[in-house]
């Protein structure tokens, strides 16, 4: 009677057993991540600039403000009318609104209301870079107060950089080709890429030049000494980051 009461109890852990051997066979294994190589690349083009962006600025002090309006206007006719001889398209040169407050000086604890200054900013782009020296000796003669920058650029920097990206990307793949020779595997196809790169900096840097170029011309005996007249290289530069699968 003992073991006939027993055999149900032994055939329910024998169907047991065959359920969770089933159910282990069912449920998948845990799938290995997959192999892959991750690597940079990095391109650069360089090029002389074909443009420059010189920025200029008026500003005078009057007792009166219709007085320092109206100087200011004669000087930026003046450079108008030169700017106007170097460059081709109305759009080359930019004018900036008209700036006018009142000016004060601080002695000995007391303040003196000066009169009213108006300043004005004129940036002219020229794309002859031959006639740039040419274009400054005339600024030179104006009466304008401050050269604040000149800024070089290129025409084609959007080529330019897309050139430097293939770069970048060639030498990622090229050196992924290298460390699977290196670790006997095969590579496999691109699986992610990013960019980053830099437009056209100069291979001295933008604040250097501008500090360099930006003076005031109280004395116009300077000359041309000082101003920054033959462009650096401009460096467009691209950093690749590439995987890979591994084969």
């Amino acid at each position: 009677m003992k073991k006939y009461l027993l055999r149900p109890f032994a055939a329910l852990q024998v169907w047991s057993l065959l359920v969770l051997a089933l159910l282990s066979a069912c449920s998948p294994q845990a799938a290995a991540p997959p192999r892959n190589v991750k690597v940079l690349g990095f391109g650069s083009v360089t090029s002389y600039p074909d443009l420059a962006e010189i920025t200029v600025e008026s500003s005078f002090t009057k007792p009166a403000m219709r007085d320092a309006v109206q100087e200011m206007k004669m000087v930026t006719e003046e450079v108008l009318a030169l700017s106007r001889q170097f460059t081709s398209k109305p759009e080359d040169i930019r004018i900036s609104s008209v700036s006018a407050n009142k000016e004060y000086q601080y002695l000995r604890d007391q303040t003196k209301f000066i009169g009213y200054n108006t300043s004005q900013s004129i940036t002219i782009k020229l794309t002859n870079l031959k006639r740039l020296e040419s274009f400054m000796e005339g600024l030179l003669k104006t009466r304008i107060n401050r050269i604040q920058h000149i800024r070089y650029s290129h025409t084609q920097a959007d080529s330019l950089q897309r050139e430097a990206d293939l770069l970048a990307l060639k030498e990622a793949s090229k050196t992924a080709d290298q460390l699977c020779r290196t670790s006997n595997v095969s590579k496999g196809q691109l699986l992610e890429m990013a960019n980053y790169n830099s437009r056209g900096r100069s291979m001295i840097g933008d604040a250097v030049m501008a500090e360099e170029t930006n003076m005031r011309l109280e004395a116009k005996g300077i000359g041309t000494t000082g101003l920054r007249m033959t462009p650096d290289l401009i460096i467009f530069s691209s950093t690749c980051h590439a995987t890979y699968g591994i084969d």
